[in-house]
């Protein structure tokens, strides 16, 4: 099955071992005149075929859940920025390991950001097996701080970054796991709950200017969802509220 597959990817393209100069256009013009018709020979056999890079992940218009409306986050919000979700998904090669490789880390990256693997979506996808990534954010900000400065050095935003992970039955990748053990270590996470789900909580450095961040890892039958919510914006009760909406959009 490998060799099919590898025989269908060859491009037309190729490398060949001849470097001879060619003569100013003389042979296009003498066909030109004479409207002789182009050899039909078949390809130089010194030419080496270039196998196509394997489809390991497909990047794709939203197919289910994963997308929040910012208003129901931020209700009112004056100044706001979000993403267009996409989903990424395994490709046409995702099956064939030996070209579309990949594991999770064999312990926490915790000097980067949630998840703590360093690895791009598509990257994520064939390391952890998942059978659907969806990653997303909801920033809002005062008003009055319109474009006179960045978000992250602006009092009263707020942000709010979730990804949405459907598992395959039985975890095979072993992303659960590693999760719970990524929460533990670089967030100190402890169990809780969160609009009736189990999760953990724990907080990071923020990235807006607020000293610490909150994140939460939530888990509902085969979906995994984990949200940073950062800035100094929030007030009393208002991170429960995003949380919530969070939990009924996604789960």
């Amino acid at each position: 099955m490998a060799a099919v597959a590898v025989a269908a990817s060859v491009l037309g393209a190729c490398t060949s071992g001849s470097t001879g100069p060619v003569v100013g256009g003389a042979t296009a013009s003498a066909s030109a005149d004479t409207g002789s018709i182009p050899s039909a020979a078949g390809p130089d056999p010194a030419m080496t075929p270039i196998e196509a890079a394997p489809q390991c992940t497909t990047t794709r218009p939203l197919t289910g859940k994963g997308r929040v409306p910012l208003g129901a986050v931020f209700p009112g919000a004056e100044t706001s920025a979000f993403s267009a979700p996409k989903e990424v998904v395994p490709g046409p090669d995702a099956t064939d390991r030996a070209r579309c490789p990949g594991e999770l880390p064999s312990r926490p990256h915790c000097d980067g950001l949630v998840p703590w693997t360093d690895l791009p979506p598509d990257a994520f996808i064939p390391a952890s097996g998942a059978r659907r990534l969806v990653e997303g954010y909801l920033l809002t900000m005062p008003k009055q701080a319109g474009n006179q400065a960045p978000p992250e050095s602006s009092a009263g935003t707020k942000a709010v970054t979730y990804s949405l992970v459907d598992l395959v039955a039985g975890d095979p990748g072993g992303l659960v796991d590693y999760l719970h053990t990524a929460f533990t270590a670089c967030a100190k996470g402890v169990p809780s709950t969160v609009a009736g789900v189990g999760a953990l909580v724990g907080t990071v450095r923020s990235e807006y200017g607020a000293g610490s961040a909150e994140v939460v890892l939530l888990r509902r039958g085969t979906h995994l969802v984990w949200v940073s919510l950062d800035g100094s914006g929030w007030q009393q009760g208002e991170q429960q509220r995003a949380l919530a909406v969070l939990v009924a959009r996604l789960l």
